[in-house]
């Protein structure tokens, strides 16, 4: 009897000894190991181990449960964007392209071959006139004889302005009588009518006519978007301006593990956007979706003259920009945020915005949110260090330098122009830049931004040495803008933007090293995969 109790306490204790190592075994996440590839911040190591999204070892010859050699591939830190349109650029992709047109000819020409008579909108974007053969601003008459009975609205490429035909305007109830609104201008002929194009807040005067896309279409055109960019090797960006519903569509797909790229959120200023965070404060509980930001647009832009500068443009002597804001509200707005935990992000891109909005964020002191301003474009010299010595981060775009310098001058004139997109002398007083690309107004490649940040050329080499050569960053300038830096800027540097262990596994593998290539290469250099959170989710 003795033996047997014994032989079944050992039976139970080795099913219990066997479960427990079951049990353990199963809990245990399965380790991913990205093989055979070049690390520069490693140099020793050729593989990188993974598990449950996170990095968990960085060495030579590492072995896991899976195993996915990357072919040599070079690997950074996850690429960001720190600055685009998610569902804009979704949209982008299915309407008409006109960017790189050369003259209101060609546009129409291309309105043309959409025209089928109906009551559809001809929606299209990227026209250009700083681009065209005459630099001049195009008129609805250019559109009318292509269609003169269905709606045409054309967005300019930086998105301040739309150029229409006579069929909107009837369709809005705009003529002559119709007023100039606060911080946007109505192009008008020598007789006072209106020409067909609305600058800035003007537009609004259009866009509620305009017919919305349901929410399934928005959700296609998210997914499509997103899919292009990880093509780009893009694994976060920052979306400059989520309204609600896109909030929610891309909760929707994180839950169906659908969303293959993270997305920090600025939310718009519109309190049907925004009031629902007010109240809980920032929602930062998925590292797939980050909402602590709000963004206000203060100016417009340079190409439309409807940045905000301290002293006139060179080429329209009588016209100093548009605020698109009040400062009243935005200092309201400014405190109203940061005190709910969330980061401002204003939208600045001539010099007296610029200067308007750090004396605001001074005014309010608020140096632990991390405020940003967006684009950044023109700074004053004196207030160059102010940036650093208030806390504000100078959110910018390298390529829209390099699609601004062939005309820039004509809008700044000679004495100005050093003030011009200062990129390393901002670093010199100590702020940080993160990088984008502001897309659909630029291409979000990242790599075309490396470029146009090292070289201050265009992808032909143009101009020679580089436009403002000094002010030009370091590759390591350029790769910190977009990881980084740009990870610092969403409160996400514990996580993001390195490649160490307990950061996510989000990584860039490109075709050669940046580091050891001459920089005019770098835009032809190739993506070979995008990883997010230790999946594949691009392979060229």
């Amino acid at each position: 009897m003795a033996n047997q109790m014994k032989n079944v306490a050992l039976v139970i204790l080795f099913y219990i000894v066997f479960s427990v190592i079951f049990m353990t075994s199963c809990d245990q996440p399965k380790v991913t190991v990205f093989s055979n590839c070049v690390i520069p911040s490693f140099p020793e190591a050729n593989s990188i181990a993974c598990a449950d999204g996170k990095i968990t070892s960085i060495g030579k010859d590492l072995t896991g449960d899976i195993i996915i050699n990357l072919e040599k591939g070079v690997v950074y830190p996850g690429f960001m964007d720190s600055h685009l349109h998610l569902l804009w650029y979704g949209k982008a992709m299915e309407i008409l392209d006109l960017v790189g047109t050369k003259s209101a000819a060609e546009v129409t020409h291309i309105v043309a071959n959409a025209y089928d008579g109906s009551k559809r909108w001809i929606i299209g974007r990227g026209w250009d006139q700083n681009d065209w053969e005459i630099i001049q601003y195009p008129n609805k008459e250019s559109l009318d004889k292509v269609a003169v009975d269905q709606p045409v609205y054309l967005h300019r490429i930086d998105g301040h302005a739309i150029w229409v035909n006579s069929n909107v305007l009837s369709i809005c109830g705009i003529d002559r009588n119709t007023a100039d609104p606060i911080g946007g201008k109505i192009l008008r002929d020598s007789s006072g009518n209106p020409t067909g194009v609305f600058i800035d807040n003007a537009m609004d005067l259009i866009k509620r006519f305009v017919p919305d896309n349901g929410k399934n279409d928005k959700r296609r055109q998210i997914i499509n978007a997103v899919r292009k960019l990880n093509q780009f090797g893009l694994t976060t960006i920052h979306d400059a301006g989520t309204d609600i519903e896109t909030v929610h569509i891309l909760k929707e797909l994180i839950a169906q593990e659908q969303l293959t790229i993270r997305v920090n959120a600025m939310l718009n200023n519109k309190s049907e956007d925004y009031q629902e965070f007010l109240s809980k404060g920032p929602d930062i509980t998925d590292k797939f979706l980050s909402v602590r930001t709000v963004k206000i647009y203060f100016d417009g832009a340079m190409g439309s003259r409807g940045a905000a500068l301290l002293e006139p443009y060179a080429d329209d002597p009588k016209n100093i920009g548009l605020n698109l804001t009040d400062e009243k509200k935005i200092t309201e707005k400014v405190n109203q945020f940061n005190a709910a935990g969330f980061q401002v992000a204003v939208h600045c891109i001539g010099d007296r915005a610029n200067r308007l909005a750090l004396d605001i964020f001074e005014g309010a002191g608020n140096q632990n949110s991390r405020n940003r301003i967006e684009h950044a474009q023109i700074i004053h010299s004196d207030d160059l260090p102010r940036f650093f010595d208030l806390g504000i981060i100078p959110s910018m775009q390298a390529t829209h330098c390099t699609s601004d310098m062939y005309w820039i001058d004509e809008r700044l004139g000679d004495e100005r122009l050093h003030e011009a997109y200062p990129w390393q002398s901002l670093l010199q007083t100590g702020s940080i830049i993160p990088g984008g690309s502001d897309a659909p107004v630029e291409i979000p490649n990242p790599l075309l931004g490396i470029h146009a940040a090292v070289t201050r050329q265009d992808t032909s080499g143009w101009p020679t040495g580089g436009w403002q050569s000094n002010e030009r960053m370091t590759i390591d300038q350029a790769l910190a803008s977009i990881t980084s830096w740009a990870a610092y800027s969403m409160f996400a540097e514990s996580y993001l933007g390195k490649i160490e262990p307990g950061y996510m596994a989000d990584f860039t593998v490109l075709s050669q090293d940046l580091s050891t290539i001459d920089p005019a290469q770098i835009s032809s250099v190739n993506v070979h995969f995008t990883i997010v959170n230790g999946k594949v989710v691009y392979k060229r």
